[in-house]
């Protein structure tokens, strides 16, 4: 359900003018009539000394005019902190940052209500209501009140628990650890690798900057697995909504021993921290803590309190909630019981409440359930909204558990959104500040997944829920064939990373794999679009040549459609370390590589080497495919941490094709020699299943077969070396093309330290005479260019010469010159068209000249 704020102010507005238009008295017998019904409903059966749990819901929030509601707007307004107006531009843009949710509930309304000698639970803005305890004759007299819109009992849930904490026991994964990694994850290596988490880790994404907002029953505070968020100042707030103060951990005066342990695994599954013992996927993020469920009471969590815990969440500026809470079966008598014409994502408050809560910027993840055994239709209240995450659990096996609640909802959406461990799954151990646990349920998944939205919007601080929630589950095990049992499937962090879902600021970027020396600029194209529009001013380079020094900020120019370029300073040796920052509209941003400053690219002068461990990302290669798809992977690696696989943690699928081709070409125009090399770990079935790796002369149109085929079992990681000899002269791409059969799965392929080293032509004679002294090939003039450039080459010899411009895959253009020349300087004009007259499309050029055994090739940048 997606409210739109301005919609609710229109339904007000609507209901006013249905109120002017029909008699006073008519309409007061309308409004009276619903107040008793749903007053009748609320006390149902209970006795008339039985405190009963009520909403009270309010007909306005005292303002009677526009100017009224404008100056209650941006009163809200400025009551945001920074990081929920952040958050909230982002989601909402800044037109509609705040809207009637936002305006405090009439305060003379509540002090009517309590002055019934009732009892406060929690005020819920959002709602425009307050929930309160009281008795029949109280709710009475608040009848009367012609503020009163109705009343609605407050719903409690209690769903099958979770599976109480086990003995540890080392779950899954032993035959085949992560052995590279940088952390030692202990206990909870299982359950992070399974969702592709440690890559994100070791790329440097672990929810740094980002608040989680943990909504539970009390929290275990002096376990070791939370000591460094709390000495860090990372644990932000806390509020105990059972008791309405500002403690969450375990309170021995009031509270069993049995409070916090809910709680305590949750926490700690998402964000512990304790090396060699347990890393939560967001072991770097800020945490508020709620309290919201009493383990005490005959029921568990009340949906006010699961409410007002978001509501809080909000006003703190938190964008991830993680609760491990919800809402169906067994109520008990009067309550009102949420049937499964409920779970609609309309109906019950807590689901409201999330939707709510993603609209305004908190990506929600909630527990799919835990009465799978009831079949289809299971799943519980909030995980019905649709805009959450609705997390299912499964085994180490990658199996579903038989717990995990099924979809649809009731209006007929698949749920789950993806899956995560929660079957004996590592956590702190409530009951002993040292001790690792493992415990059950979708409760346990839940975290892993809130936990990974967290990394995600660490990578991606620009991305909304929806985003988050997109990403999630485009880039799961089964997003090509969904079902309400697994939904979308196991979740992959490692591929969600580097997907541009609807909305995103997308940058499209060539890292250069060198640039010459001695020109008189480099030239950094880029085309970038999506968010709410990119200004032409909304693209900057940032560029530097000393790791020491701060990066330098140069506005790329803004030439036609989505294409901006950027010049680098011409330099004579060393590197360019440099990152690309896109700006939108509403002041949204996006770095191209993600989490610039902290990581950028090198490019080094006159490198005759181009070398990719993977350490920094997936950013020299697309990856394409059908049932399946490579991703980076730390479960293995040569060297370093990091390599790309087709599968991760999991085996492969039958009847996959997989392509991992690289974005940029390496330009063998003038080496006299070449080879590319890489290192390869596999186990496929032999025979059955193949990699190929291919090489492309004509920029990825056609592909040729250098190598032998990968095919069988290969435990060590394996150099394989190819000459590049038959393709010298040429601009060559490369690729790893897999294929697998209709039966037989296994492990798969890992690929690393992919490298390509020349050597460069040499020896070029002067003539000595008066003749140009030896062939050159000067840098164009004007360039940038639009809509013409100059280019001029020198001859020291007569002979054929070919001057031809290519594209940056390494395609042919045009040809400028294919004639005999005489010896001598000669200069020609480019007017930016194709063999054809068209004109091309803005972006970088290489021309080449070709004269006899030389060969030289430069860039230029077309700026229509």
């Amino acid at each position: 359900m997606k409210l739109s704020l301005p919609m609710l102010l229109v339904g007000i507005c609507v209901s006013s003018l249905m109120a002017f238009q029909a008699p006073a008295d008519l309409v007061q017998m309308q409004n009276q009539a619903i107040v008793r019904a749903s007053l009748q409903r609320t006390i149902g059966s209970s006795g008339p000394d039985e405190t009963i749990k009520a909403w009270v819901f309010f007909t306005d929030k005292g303002f009677s005019t526009i100017a009224d509601y404008s100056a209650s707007l941006q009163t809200a307004e400025s009551n945001l902190t920074e990081r929920a107006r952040k958050r909230r531009l982002k989601a909402l843009g800044e037109d509609n940052i705040v809207g009637f949710i936002d305006i405090p509930v009439y305060q003379p309304y509540i002090d009517q209500v309590l002055a019934a000698g009732v009892k406060l639970r929690n005020t819920l803005r959002w709602f425009n209501a307050v929930t309160i305890e009281a008795n029949q004759a109280q709710l009475e007299q608040l009848a009367a009140l012609p503020f009163v819109l109705k009343f609605k009992r407050v719903a409690e849930s209690a769903y099958s628990d979770d599976a109480a904490p086990q003995p540890f026991r080392q779950t899954g994964g032993s035959d085949n650890p992560v052995i590279n990694s940088t952390l030692n994850y202990g206990f909870s290596e299982t359950q992070l690798e399974q969702i592709n988490t440690i890559v994100a880790h070791e790329l440097g994404f672990a929810g740094q900057d980002v608040l989680v907002c943990m909504m539970d029953t009390g929290y275990r505070q002096g376990h070791v697995a939370f000591q460094a968020a709390i000495s860090e100042g990372r644990l932000i707030a806390q509020h105990d909504f059972v008791y309405n103060d500002d403690n969450t951990d375990y309170d021995p005066s009031q509270e069993t021993e049995d409070q916090p342990r809910h709680g305590t695994l949750t926490w700690s599954t998402l964000g512990g921290e304790s090396s060699g013992f347990l890393y939560g996927p967001a072991y770097q993020a800020d945490f508020c803590l709620s309290k919201t469920e009493n383990v005490t009471s005959e029921h568990h969590s009340e949906e006010d309190n699961w409410a007002a815990g978001a509501q809080w969440a909000d006003s703190l500026g938190a964008e991830v909630i993680s609760a491990s809470l919800g809402y169906r079966y067994d109520f008990t008598p009067p309550d009102q019981s949420y049937d499964y014409e409920d779970i609609n994502g309309d109906s019950t408050i807590v689901s409201q409440a999330a939707d709510w809560a993603a609209q305004v910027g908190i990506t929600v993840c909630t527990a799919q359930g835990n009465d799978g055994s009831y079949g289809e239709g299971s799943l519980l209240a909030p995980a019905d909204g649709d805009s959450v995450i609705a997390v299912g659990a499964v085994g180490d096996n990658d199996d579903i558990t038989g717990f995990s609640a099924w979809g649809p909802t009731y209006d007929g959406r698949m749920k789950p959104e993806v899956c995560a461990m929660g079957l004996s799954t590592a956590c702190a151990d409530p009951f002993n500040f040292n001790g690792y646990t493992t415990a059950s349920g979708t409760s346990l998944s839940t975290p892993l997944i809130g936990g990974v939205s967290a990394v995600l919007l660490s990578a991606h601080p620009n991305w909304t829920p929806m985003m988050v929630r997109e990403a999630l589950m485009m880039t799961a095990t089964d997003h090509d064939n969904p079902d309400n049992h697994n939904g979308w499937g196991i979740a992959d962090v490692g591929k969600a990373l580097f997907y541009h879902p609807q909305g995103d600021i997308v940058i499209e970027h060539q890292p250069f794999v060198y640039f010459p020396a001695g020109l008189d600029n480099n030239v950094v194209v880029a085309q970038v679009y999506g968010g709410a529009g990119i200004p032409a001013d909304g693209v900057s380079l940032f560029m530097r040549t000393n790791e020491a020094a701060p990066f330098t900020e140069v506005q790329m120019i803004h030439s036609d459609e989505n294409n901006f370029s950027g010049v680098v300073p011409g330099l004579d040796d060393g590197y360019l370390q440099y990152y690309i920052q896109a700006t939108d509209n509403d002041g949204i941003s996006a770095t191209y590589p993600l989490g610039a400053p902290d990581h950028f690219f090198t490019v080094y002068i006159d490198s005759t080497e181009f070398f990719d461990s993977f350490e920094n990302g997936l950013y020299y290669w697309k990856t394409e495919g059908t049932n399946g798809g490579w991703a980076l992977t730390a479960e293995r690696a040569n060297t370093g941490n990091i390599s790309v696989t087709d599968s991760p943690y999991r085996d492969y699928n039958n009847d996959a094709e997989l392509t991992l081709t690289s974005n940029f070409s390496i330009y063998l125009f003038d080496a006299d020699s070449a080879s590319v090399s890489f290192y390869t770990r596999n186990i496929l079935q032999t025979n059955y299943d193949m990699v190929y790796f291919e090489i492309s002369t004509d920029g990825g149109q056609t592909w040729e077969l250098p190598g032998p085929v990968i095919t069988g079992t290969q435990l060590n990681f394996t150099q394989t070396t190819i000459d590049l000899a038959d393709y010298l002269g040429h601009a060559v791409m490369f690729r790893f093309r897999m294929e697998t059969s209709e039966t037989g799965q296994r492990d798969g392929i890992h690929i690393d330290d992919f490298r390509v080293v020349w050597d460069l032509v040499t020896g070029i004679a002067d003539n000595g005479n008066s003749l140009p002294a030896k062939f050159a090939l000067d840098q164009n003039y004007p360039n940038p260019f639009n809509p013409s450039t100059t280019i001029k080459f020198s001859l020291p010899e007569n002979g054929r010469a070919e001057l031809t411009v290519y594209d940056i895959l390494g395609q042919r253009v045009k040809s400028l010159v294919s004639d005999y020349l005489e010896a001598g300087a000669h200069e020609i004009i480019w007017d930016g068209s194709d063999q054809s007259g068209d004109d091309v499309a803005s972006g970088m050029y290489l021309y080449k000249l070709q004269a006899g055994d030389y060969s030289e090739i430069k860039q230029m940048t077309l700026l229509r």
